[in-house]
């Protein structure tokens, strides 16, 4: 008879686990599917219930806790998971949520000591690394997040995960210094090469930077100096200053003097523009170009329009580009096709002319390791020597650049 009574109760006992269990799955099945429609509302008020019937039910705690984080409701998501993940033995799951929630919140000291604990049960947890490291950079600790990344790298053999930080780390460097040769040749008729190269020095402060440069032409048998210096100065709202002023010791390869000055207005969406100017004086002639860019970027393209207008030959020139970024790698790809009297690379000399060209050019920059980039630059012209009288003209440049 005994046998039969425990027999009977442990069904019932059974049963009514088995019904429990069936009513955890069935709700949270609807709660992740209001989630998924981010209905976080209508997601809690089907979890809570069972969160109060089941308090001892700590995956009905996290997501919970989760839930609230993802309406934003940080503060209430830090009450519920805290006490799971502040123990003795903690709950990883909840400190898991807990990380990313410090981050998400921009607390990256706090995050720091979440990400220290998660690790402490799970070392080699990539997420967690990652968040850490990129905390590390936020607060502008770089050298241990970089110590991080490395001792991690020991271990793993792998620093894929982390080449977005460095890039970062890297963009902070103060300097950098750049060297260019640029050639100009062209055929039929064919003139002798002209010749161009550069070395510059930028540094960098904190809403500011300034760059120094040293230009030389050689054109046939003269040969001349530029002197110009770069200056860029950023606000508040995102937008920037450029302004450029030079001296030469010439008067032909170069003009005697030459200044900039464009405003780039604040970033509306996806769209970015500008407007400015440039002034050349010439020993026997002034050139004023008004410019300004107007640039779509979409993802990882951008396409961008900029007009020069010539106001001493009122004539304009027009350049159209395609610009593909890596942002982790700093790789670029810019396709760009120009038509109108504005030389490459806008070097207005005395030999310019107001007619007419046709180019189209390509660019691609590398970076080597952390800190080194190279630039090859090509740019192909059909242009007008004489009225009504075309030829090539091929623009070939490379630029090799250190930053530290």
């Amino acid at each position: 008879m005994k046998f039969i009574y425990y027999s009977i109760l442990m069904l019932f006992i059974s049963s009514i686990a088995i019904g429990q269990e069936l009513s955890i799955d069935e709700t949270l099945a609807n709660v992740k599917r209001e989630v998924e429609k981010e209905n976080y509302e209508k997601a809690l008020a089907l979890i809570e219930p069972l969160r109060a019937k089941f308090p001892e039910n700590e995956d009905v705690q996290v997501y919970t806790g989760r839930i609230y984080s993802w309406k934003k409701d940080y503060k209430t998501a830090v009450k519920i998971l805290s006490p799971m993940a502040d123990r003795a033995n903690p709950n990883a799951e909840a400190l898991q949520a807990l990380v990313t929630i410090y981050f998400w919140s921009e607390d990256y000291e706090k995050c720091i000591a979440y990400c220290d604990k998660y690790l402490a049960i799970d070392p080699k947890s990539i997420d967690v690394l990652k968040i850490k490291a990129t905390c590390l950079e936020k607060l502008n600790r770089d050298q241990e997040a970089l110590d991080l990344i490395e001792k991690f790298s020991s271990i793993d053999n792998s620093t894929q995960a982390f080449r977005g930080i460095r890039t970062l780390i890297g963009r902070k460097a103060k300097n950098a210094v750049s060297a260019s040769y640029l050639n100009i040749s062209t055929s039929e008729p064919g003139l002798s090469p002209f010749h161009y190269g550069y070395v510059e020095y930028s540094h960098k402060f904190s809403k500011s930077a300034i760059v120094g440069r040293a230009n030389v032409g050689n054109i046939g048998d003269d040969t001349q100096m530029l002197f110009e210096a770069d200056y860029y100065q950023t606000f508040s709202n995102k937008s920037y200053l450029y302004a450029n002023g030079g001296v030469s010791t010439g008067e032909t390869i170069f003009p005697v003097a030459k200044a900039g000055l464009e405003y780039y207005f604040a970033p509306h969406k996806k769209f970015d523009y500008s407007l400015g100017a440039r002034f050349m004086h010439f020993e026997t002639d002034d050139i004023t170009l008004l410019t300004g860019q107007l640039a779509y970027t979409a993802g990882v393209y951008t396409v961008a329009y900029r007009p020069y207008y010539d106001t001493t030959n009122e004539l304009f020139s027009h350049v159209l580009s395609l610009q593909k970024v890596n942002e982790e790698k700093e790789r670029l790809i810019r396709f760009e096709l120009q038509y109108g009297n504005v030389p490459y690379l806008y070097l207005y000399n005395s030999f310019t002319q107001p007619l007419k060209a046709y180019r189209a050019g390509i660019q691609y920059q590398h970076r080597f390791g952390e800190s080194f980039f190279v630039r090859p630059i090509f740019l192909y012209e059909r242009e007008e020597y004489v009225p009504g009288e075309y030829r090539n003209r091929f623009n070939l440049q490379l630029i090799v650049t250190k930053r530290f």
